[in-house]
């Protein structure tokens, strides 16, 4: 099971706990599988997190140069007098982890931004050289 950004669900993906609105109705069922239309209803619903089945995003160095991953890394200082106290341990995790999430979702975006201007120069470019 792992907690990802909605930015990198892909269809396929099987939800391993049920997607929840704010009052606590359920909007998607555990178990059902991703398709491209309902994570764009998810998006549309503002709903920024899901939890799939396994582990298909590899997170642990995703976002190394987001704002996100500056604060992850900022944390063991920030919490280094805290190392024996359980509480402000669990805090500290938590965080890390919301900050590897938004780090993972910060940088997918910046890669999907990248892979469209890329594919609208090679289109244009493409075009223009085989009408020529």
């Amino acid at each position: 099971m792992q907690k990802i950004p909605i930015d990198l669900a892909r269809p396929g993906m099987k939800l391993a706990r049920p997607v929840l609105k704010d009052g606590g109705m359920i909007i998607m069922a555990e178990g059902m599988e991703l398709t491209d239309s309902l994570i764009v209803r998810l998006t549309n619903m503002k709903i920024d997190r899901i939890t799939v089945q396994g582990h298909p995003v590899d997170m642990g160095g995703a976002g190394s140069g987001t704002k996100y991953a500056e604060r992850m890394e900022r944390l063991d200082v920030l919490f280094r007098r805290y190392g024996q106290d359980k509480w402000m341990v669990r805090v500290r995790d938590r965080m890390a982890q919301y900050f590897r999430i938004k780090a993972a979702a910060q940088e997918a975006k910046a890669k999907a931004v990248q892979e469209m201007e890329l594919e609208a120069g090679q289109d244009g470019n493409g075009e223009n050289g085989d009408e020529a």
